[in-house]
């Protein structure tokens, strides 16, 4: 696995990057600043395979000899793009957080745009930035062998197919796309306002280079300490996640993920809060089950009954792994739930519950006799449970989820 880091490295032996000086932009002169021309990709690929780390300089040569001080992502992002890294990881001086300050930690490449998007409006330099560079179309991409970066990939901005030239690791419209020099901004660059506009630079950088063909790109938070460290070595990670292939899915139960399920379930049930099953109860109903995967291993689930002839379901067995939650795992489930409810043609959804009434109300449920439960249902309702019982309407369906219902 190739992985491309932001980071400067200075007096060491290092690979030599070749790179041409900015010069003068919109009037303002940008002295010994220089853009990546050329990365040696032989070098870098001969010690990748002898088990060496390559480590680079944001120090570049030009042809004429010049030192040049180039920005440290578009050195990591043009070598990840050169020797088609799966990671590239950067570390910044904060973290990514939503609108309730909370740290986001996964973002799909059309999320990042959808949030790439939002704060953009929220930021006039930004948006304007952002609205040079969808002027722009996109072109193919090609690397050549002898690492020569000329990178124009196929790829669509927030939906729509723009053609961005790609030159310099993150750099638009030949680099100077998202300069505004003076009020010094740039995607992928040191933008001093990063704070303030929700890292919005460092996440275009990541959407940009993630539809170019990097797998993953992670942003690490460098104010904590041996975050790399705590990002590499366990599962979930530290910082936030913009992934290109599949990393965090929601998906219906195989009969692999039964272990994994009853792991889950098991200290609720134990607990009182979902109502016991044995091993051939859960494998029976397994089909019902939904989950959600990351990196291949499974993190919540959650079980939807359907009953057809009263157009209702019943949502049983939400549970999410407990170094997992607080994250939202159990919002999505109940979300991808009432989405593929609606698919089914399902008019309303139902519970039964006794101690998390509270979430379920927060999410728009209200509390109802045991009569607005199917007949069907309330035969095998254990009444010494004392449960309380909880509906909603569901909106006609508009998630455009395929759901076959031969598997429920």
């Amino acid at each position: 696995m190739f992985v491309a880091m932001a980071m400067a490295v200075i007096g060491m032996k290092l690979v030599s990057v070749l790179t041409v000086r900015k010069g003068v932009v919109k009037g303002v002169d940008y002295g010994a600043t220089g853009e990546v021309k050329k990365v040696d990709v032989s070098r870098m690929r001969e010690r990748l395979d002898a088990g060496c780390i390559v480590l680079l300089s944001n120090l570049g040569h030009s042809s004429a000899g010049e030192v040049l001080n180039c920005n440290t992502y578009e050195v990591a992002t043009a070598c990840a793009l050169a020797i088609g890294a799966d990671k590239l990881i950067c570390i910044i001086d904060g973290q990514i957080l939503d609108d309730n300050e909370r740290l986001i930690r996964f973002l799909t490449i059309q999320e990042a745009e959808m949030l790439i998007d939002k704060r953009a409006k929220q930021n006039k330099i930004a948006s304007n930035c952002l609205k040079d560079v969808r002027k722009e179309d996109l072109k193919s991409s090609h690397n050549n062998t002898n690492g020569a970066v000329h990178c124009h990939q196929n790829a669509k901005v927030s939906g729509k197919r723009r053609n961005v030239t790609f030159q310099n690791g993150v750099g638009f419209d030949n680099g100077n796309g998202l300069w505004t020099g003076e009020q010094s901004f740039s995607i992928g660059g040191h933008d001093r306002r990063g704070r303030l506009n929700g890292y919005l630079s460092e996440l275009a950088a990541a959407a940009f280079v993630c539809r170019a063909g990097v797998k993953r790109v992670h942003l690490l938070d460098g104010t904590i300490d041996g975050v790399l460290s705590l990002e590499l070595f366990t599962r979930d990670g530290m910082g936030t996640m913009v992934a290109s292939d599949l990393y965090e899915g929601t998906r219906m139960a195989r009969v692999e993920d039964f272990s994994s399920i009853r792991q889950i379930m098991q200290p609720l049930e134990e607990s009182g809060i979902l109502v016991l099953r044995t091993d051939q109860e859960l494998l029976e109903a397994l089909d019902s089950f939904i989950v959600v995967e990351r990196d291949g291993q499974i993190i919540a689930c959650a079980a939807l009954f359907p009953f057809f002839e009263e157009k209702c379901g019943e949502v049983a067995a939400i549970a999410v792994s407990p170094d997992c939650r607080g994250q939202g795992q159990g919002y999505k489930l109940l979300d991808y739930i009432e989405k593929k409810a609606s698919s089914l043609g399902l008019e309303m959804l139902f519970l039964l519950t006794t101690r998390t009434a509270d979430w379920f109300v927060r999410r728009g449920f209200s509390e109802c006799s045991i009569e607005s439960i199917p007949e069907k249902r309330r035969k095998m309702i254990n009444l010494s449970r004392k449960s309380k019982y909880y509906t909603k309407e569901l909106l006609p369906d508009s998630s455009g989820i395929t759901v076959d219902r031969a598997v429920l």
